[in-house]
This record gives C-alpha cells, sequence and structure tokens, in this order.
C-alpha cells in the first residue's frame, strides 16, 4: 500500500487535505457544545481522521502490525459504542436512530480499513482485488449519495447529516471524505 500512495502524490496529498478539512471541522463540531449534535460520532470521526492521516503522512513509516492492532481496536469500540447506542435507541432514550446509523457507519469503516491493512506485513502482498473493490465502489456510491442530500431531505440517507435541520451541515463534509479516502485506501491496498 505505501508504494501506491507514494507513486501518487498529487492524489495523495490532496486526500490528506480533505482529511486536515474534515479534522478541523470535527474539531470545530466537538468544540461548539449547542452544535453538537453527537459528539461519539464526531469523536469517530476524528480519530478515523487521525489514523488516515497517519497512513497517508507516513505510508513507508506505518508499521502493519500496529496499525491493524489499533484498527481492531476501534473497530472493537465503534460496535461497542453502537451496541450501547442501539439499546439507548430501542429504549427511548435517544429519540432518533440518526446516532445509531453514524457509529454504524463508523464500525463498518474501521472495519473495512482492517480489512485493507489484512495483506500488508508477514509477507502479504496485498488483498483480493474483487471483494476491495466492491467496498470501494460501495463507499463512492455512499458520498455520491451524501452529497445528493444536499438541498433535500430524505428519510433513507439520514446518517449523512445526522444534525437534522438542513442536510448542507458541518456533519456532511467528514462523512464524504470518510468515504472517498476509505475507497482511496482499499485501491491503495490492493494496487500495493
Amino acid at each position: 500500500m505505501a508504494e501506491f500512495v507514494e507513486d501518487y502524490a498529487v492524489l495523495r496529498w490532496a486526500v490528506v487535505s480533505a482529511f486536515v478539512l474534515a479534522a478541523g471541522i470535527v474539531v470545530v463540531r466537538l468544540s461548539r457544545r449547542a452544535v453538537r449534535a453527537d459528539a461519539a460520532a464526531d469523536g469517530a470521526h476524528l480519530l478515523m481522521c487521525l489514523v488516515m492521516l497517519a497512513m497517508l503522512v507516513f505510508p513507508a513509516a506505518t508499521d502493519p502490525h500496529a496499525m491493524r492492532g489499533l484498527l481492531t481496536a476501534l473497530t472493537v469500540a465503534f460496535a461497542l459504542l453502537l451496541t450501547e447506542r442501539v439499546v439507548q435507541w430501542r429504549n427511548g432514550v435517544v429519540p432518533t436512530a440518526d446516532g445509531v446509523l453514524a457509529l454504524g457507519y463508523h464500525t463498518v469503516a474501521a472495519a473495512v480499513m482492517l480489512y485493507a491493512m489484512a495483506g500488508h506485513g508477514s509477507g502479504h502482498t496485498g488483498i483480493p482485488p474483487g471483494p476491495a473493490l466492491v467496498l470501494a465502489a460501495l463507499f463512492v456510491l455512499d458520498a455520491l449519495v451524501a452529497l445528493g442530500t444536499v438541498g433535500h431531505r430524505p428519510r433513507w440517507h439520514r446518517f449523512a447529516h445526522p444534525a437534522g435541520t438542513h442536510p448542507l451541515t458541518s456533519a456532511l463534509v467528514p462523512h464524504v471524505v470518510m468515504d472517498i479516502g476509505t475507497a482511496f485506501m482499499l485501491i491503495a491496498a490492493v494496487g500495493g
């Protein structure tokens, strides 16, 4: 993966810039209590942005074993938060499913990044291209659907903008960046 990421430097730094922007937006969202709709989802976005930045800025220095451990821990933590949120939603503590969907998304994204890292280190040469490219296409499709919600209020894609009042919120940018970044890293995992 490191070779692929380094070979496409212009694309790599564009993705890095997008993640820096997304992380900045999330930090601002977390610091403004009135704007914050879901601190757990925002915190998950921030953690994933930082992990992606580490892999993109230092691709050759990223230890695959350490990264797999970190992504395993994130996947488990997000799954536990998701379980807690589902229980809260089912008991009426959380009024809508928005937080459930947002944490579900982060759990899947962390698991997919763990899958992307599975083919690195220990003499592996990458992951199977078929499943990786299908997953990459699904993340790109999700980004397009999320962008398609701008100016609309669809019920079927509420987690693109969990803050609720208007689809073009500060939650949309990190979501789309995460989608595109995850697709990029899946393609890099196949190419590397």
